[in-house]
């Protein structure tokens, strides 16, 4: 039996020991919006949407002393989502950008796939199954879209919000974005593991957080984010209600500031940037019996989030995923037969250019021999040195027309918004997402 105990006692030293830190989740204050910032122990740095504009997420980040993003997820188009996206990406050398594949026909999302063109940042649309895998165990996995998109939903653009769960240890965070019963629905179907954080959906509104969403991730921790007095009366007083006779802990950023989640893969820690105070019209600030403005979870508490920047070690350059390599390596791709999937596997092409090969091809007809590329709006001679080796030209093929945009339903988040100029390349971009991925 000693020797049992002592085996037993080793066991949870060395498990302990496995994790090298601590991990940090900010839910950023960006008023009426979402923007979510993830720093692991060796400093790979995710953020999860960038707010409205006017939440300046670019100078948080920057007051943080965040120099790099090795991965941007943006849940969904709204606004309130992807309005700062734009300068985030310019201000920040990026690696990876995930999106949920639905183009969007405002000025804002046009910005913003347009940093994504300009900078070269590799593109994936979100799809159930990808996992990130970051460091000391830690890893990121996409929940949903689950590659059929849900059609004819109150908000299809929220209903098809990117959903990701984050493991440390043993401490799991649930993100949500906009999703709504829909979604919730399409993931009880899938099977959802019990999880102790959970960022609440849509900021708390009245369409997302059933009964059944939280019977099955048993959360012990809400986090909201929602701006003071916001016009849509987020958090609606149902979803606060049921959240609160679940027993968990309810944190708001319009009541508390940015909330602040320290993981040690053994238990977390929450603090907030002040003690809360009521918003007039709202439930009064309320933690279950034992919690309070600062709570715990499991067996080790670690302490307060630290008010320096988190400094950069040698392992947050290292990519976080690999690259997808195109089908059939060593294949020379037809350059007059190639649909947009195989253009944008070239290296230095992307959705833009993939487009703009299409169009010239529907406009002049077939390519007669690969330097014709070069007079393709975008391919310079760096693009045509990296492309000689890896194409080819087949004899003339009828002509294809680049795919027409469709418009995407209308949002149920109202907008001051202008329409942005149509946008082949973003629309083809993910119109093609939906088909390979």
């Amino acid at each position: 039996m000693t020797l049992l105990l002592a085996g037993i006692a080793l066991l949870h030293v060395l498990v302990q020991a496995a994790l090298a830190g601590d991990l940090r989740v900010d839910v950023l204050d960006v008023g009426q919006g979402d923007s979510i910032l993830i720093r692991t122990p060796a400093n790979k740095i995710i953020l999860i949407d960038a707010g409205e504009s006017s939440g300046h997420v670019a100078d948080q980040l920057k007051a943080q002393g965040v120099d790099h993003l090795d991965l941007v997820i943006a849940t969904h188009p709204h606004a309130d989502h992807i309005g700062g996206m734009a300068e985030v990406l310019k201000d920040y050398p990026t690696k990876l950008y995930v999106d949920n594949g639905l183009p969007h026909t405002t000025q804002t999302y046009a910005d913003v796939m347009s940093e994504v063109e300009s900078k070269n940042i590799s593109y994936k649309a979100g799809i159930r199954g990808t996992v990130y895998n970051l460091d000391d165990g830690a890893k990121l996995e996409i929940l949903f879209p689950n590659g059929t998109p849900l059609t004819g939903t109150r908000s299809d653009l929220n209903a098809n919000s990117v959903v990701t769960r984050l493991t440390h240890g043993t401490d799991c965070f649930y993100f949500s974005g906009d999703s709504e019963a829909p979604t919730e629905e399409a993931l009880l179907a899938e099977g959802l593991a019990q999880c102790d954080v959970l960022k609440v959906a849509h900021h708390g509104s009245q369409y997302s957080t059933t009964p059944a969403f939280l019977a099955a991730v048993k959360p012990k921790i809400a986090l909201i984010s929602c701006g003071i007095g916001n016009r849509y009366h987020h958090p609606g007083p149902d979803t606060v209600e049921r959240l609160r006779a679940d027993g968990d802990a309810i944190y708001r950023t319009d009541e508390s500031g940015q909330i602040t989640v320290i993981s040690s893969g053994h238990g977390v820690t929450v603090k907030t940037a002040h003690a809360p105070v009521a918003v007039p019209g709202t439930p009064a600030p309320w933690y279950p019996t034992g919690t309070g403005p600062v709570a715990t979870t499991g067996g080790m508490a670690v302490p307060a989030a630290p008010s320096a920047p988190i400094s950069t070690t040698s392992s947050g350059s290292a990519p976080i995923a690999t690259p997808t390599p195109p089908s059939s390596p060593g294949a020379l791709v037809d350059i007059n037969t190639a649909d947009l999937a195989g253009l944008e596997a070239l290296p230095g092409i992307g959705p833009s250019k993939a487009a703009a090969i299409l169009a010239y091809r529907a406009d002049h007809g077939a390519f007669v021999s690969v330097d014709d590329l070069d007079n393709v709006s975008g391919i310079g001679p760096a693009t045509m040195a990296s492309l000689r080796d890896l194409v080819t030209v087949s004899a003339p093929a009828p002509a294809t027309a680049p795919p027409e945009p469709t418009a995407p339903p209308a949002s149920d988040t109202p907008t001051d918004e202008t329409p942005a100029a149509p946008n082949p390349s973003a629309t083809a971009h993910h119109a093609h997402h939906h088909r390979s991925h």
